[in-house]
């Protein structure tokens, strides 16, 4: 009885772990490295050929504007 308690909690641990917070930390780590990849140095991002501010660019990502953005 000990040991199915045991499988029980570690099962319940991992699906808590997995619903709240395990999906969504790749989006965004990939969305980070995205933006810091069209950082252009001085505080600003270069997309597409124009300049936006860093919280217009995450705007943009948001809104799914930068999926096919590479640099």
């Amino acid at each position: 009885m000990e040991a199915f308690l045991g499988i029980f909690i570690a099962v319940m641990v991992f699906a808590l772990n997995f619903i709240l917070g395990g999906s969504g930390k790749s989006s965004n780590s990939e969305d980070e490295r995205q933006l810091k990849g069209l950082e252009d140095g001085q505080g600003s991002v270069f997309v597409n050929g124009e300049h936006m501010t860093r919280q217009e660019a995450e705007d943009a990502q948001s809104r799914g504007e930068l999926y096919d953005t590479y640099y």
